[in-house]
């Protein structure tokens, strides 16, 4: 009889570890970019035969269902993802836990819907009606991705993006499609709920038959224990994640009504968006490559600052651009119904070079055995940001008040998140700074190419114009401050490009002989087994 599949140990995986990590960000590429092109399609449809009543009613309901979602496997999947092995009375044991919490929080949801409707409608209880079933249909989510989070985990595991990214596009196209037509029906927010719903189907069904492993009845209470104990801290981290992330929506819709709600809402889910598409590409793969490192704090940390370096090289231009262009972005993109999320969009975004410096140290404090770190964090972030947001819809009435406390939260506990990452990931602040030297003066100067564009042609040309001026100047400006203030990172930015994107070899190779071959390679020295190997270029497949 054949035994029963389980995810390899971790230091049996570190051989191979260089090339998995390439062939990972490969697939993390296809996913993120392929994944948020698709959502955008479909949220672009969607925008336009919606209106923000709609998108904000469906929205007071994601409140509910975002933060019960977040204890359905109760951190257990990253503690199988931490631990250096795992056995499989674990890995049962993670799955039926959450399924359990799954089909308690559904029954939760169904049976409270009513009064919870009446609560987040309070300014407007005539809509309290219409959320009800919708919380009720919503609800459905939990069992549904209960059965999913464990079979996620484990590929996340072995590092197998590209199962991943095939569950993640087809679940968004499947959901997409239903969306759009729905939505075409004039079915209003119900088209929302459809396309929520039939994303989580599709997704589940794509898991179980790209997985290899399935679910037993070696279930443990000792296993139980040693997985709480260490997902009860990711529970509490994620949990003061959503508090800090959701208390504005929250606040918007009680004290702002749900058109507010909607618009802020869309303008959110623009920096959602850009936050996927340029950091979480490559926050997928850095919790589950540096927690390979973990006994190796030295190799670990130096990996670490490659990541932030190459990391914030997108990150930081990435946001300060679209603060600048996302008045234009917004209407073009959504129609000038939206004008107004566009100006708030702007202002989240003020929040970028915040994000650039402490994107990944989360996955750093995490792999280090240091989960509480992130929660003690998390909480000061969350508890600022209440305060900040209960301040500007009280006293500013409006959502850019709250945009700007958002921004401003970020500032005020960078340096904290800065020593923390000395004092338990072993990396120097001063060291760290210096990785940002050559992408911050390169955005500076993006600043004021996208500046002059704007007030100096701006009145002269149509919106959709202008922003096509805006990003090309300001792209073509950043990239030549690289070229000429730090050569060293636009070249290894195109390096780790190449061996990223299937297609790009035969191109790297007829420009091979300009690039520097002094350039830094910390992160192939940090995840080979011979630190003199470079990153190959020939390196495809999944990660």
């Amino acid at each position: 009889m054949t035994e029963p599949w389980t995810p390899a140990d971790h230091s049996t995986g570190q051989q191979g570890l260089r090339r998995q990590v390439a062939r990972g960000l490969t697939w993390t590429f296809v996913h993120t970019w392929g994944g948020q092109l698709l959502s955008l399609v479909v949220f672009l449809v969607l925008a336009r035969l919606l209106t923000p009543g709609e998108f904000g009613l469906v929205a007071y309901a994601a409140l509910f269902v975002g933060l019960a979602q977040i204890v359905i496997d109760q951190g257990f999947g990253d503690a199988l993802i931490q631990r250096p092995s795992v056995t499989r009375s674990q890995i049962d044991t993670a799955f039926w836990v959450a399924v359990a919490t799954g089909a308690v929080l559904t029954v939760i949801g169904i049976v409270f819907a009513g009064p919870l409707a009446a609560l987040l409608t309070v300014k407007e209880p005539a809509s309290a009606p219409r959320l009800t079933p919708i919380i009720q249909a919503l609800s459905l989510l939990f069992i549904i991705s209960s059965f999913s989070s464990t079979q996620q985990a484990l590929l996340r595991r072995e590092l197998a993006f590209r199962s991943l990214a095939t569950r993640g596009l087809l679940s968004l196209a499947g959901g997409g499609a239903v969306g759009i037509v729905l939505a075409f029906l004039n079915f209003g927010p119900w088209a929302l709920v459809a396309q929520q719903l039939a994303a989580a189907a599709i997704s589940v069904v794509t898991l179980w038959t790209i997985s290899p492993w399935r679910p037993g009845l070696q279930l443990s209470r000792r296993d139980f224990g040693e997985l709480f104990n260490f997902g009860i801290k990711i529970v509490g981290t994620d949990f003061l994640g959503f508090l800090s992330r959701n208390s504005d929506n929250f606040l918007v819709g009680i004290f702002l009504g749900e058109v507010a709600l909607g618009l802020y809402a869309v303008a959110y889910r623009i920096l959602d968006t850009t936050e996927k598409v340029l950091v979480s590409v490559s926050r997928r793969l850095a919790f589950p490559a540096l927690a390979k490192l973990q006994r190796e704090p030295e190799r670990m940390a130096k990996a670490y600052l490659t990541l932030t370096r190459i990391g914030g090289s997108a990150i930081l231009p990435g946001y300060v651009g679209l603060a600048l262009v996302a008045p234009e972005l917004t209407v073009v993109m959504f129609g000038p119904q939206w004008a107004k999320a566009g100006l708030v969009s702007s202002v989240l975004f003020l929040i970028g070079p915040v994000v650039a410096m402490q994107a990944f140290s989360g996955s750093l404090f995490t792999a280090a055995g240091h989960p509480s770190v992130v929660f003690r964090f998390r909480f000061l972030v969350t508890v600022t940001n209440i305060i900040g947001f209960i301040l500007a819809v009280q006293v500013g009435k409006d959502i850019l008040w709250v945009a700007f406390a958002f921004a401003l939260r970020g500032y005020l506990l960078l340096p904290l998140n800065l020593s923390w990452q000395r004092k338990y990931g072993g990396v120097a602040t001063s060291e760290y700074l210096a990785q940002f030297r050559g992408s911050g003066i390169g955005t500076l100067l993006m600043i004021a190419m996208v500046l002059l564009v704007k007030f100096g042609v701006g009145p002269h040309v149509g919106t959709t114009l202008l922003l096509l001026l805006e990003v090309v100047a300001g792209a073509a400006t950043f990239v030549v401050a690289l070229w000429i203030f730090d050569r060293r990172l636009l070249l290894e930015m195109w390096r780790i490009t190449r061996q990223s994107i299937p297609g790009l070899g035969r191109l790297s190779r007829s420009v091979s002989g300009r690039m520097n071959r002094s350039a830094d390679a910390d992160l192939a020295d940090a995840t080979s087994e011979t630190k003199a190997e470079p990153l190959s270029p020939s390196v495809r497949g999944e990660k």
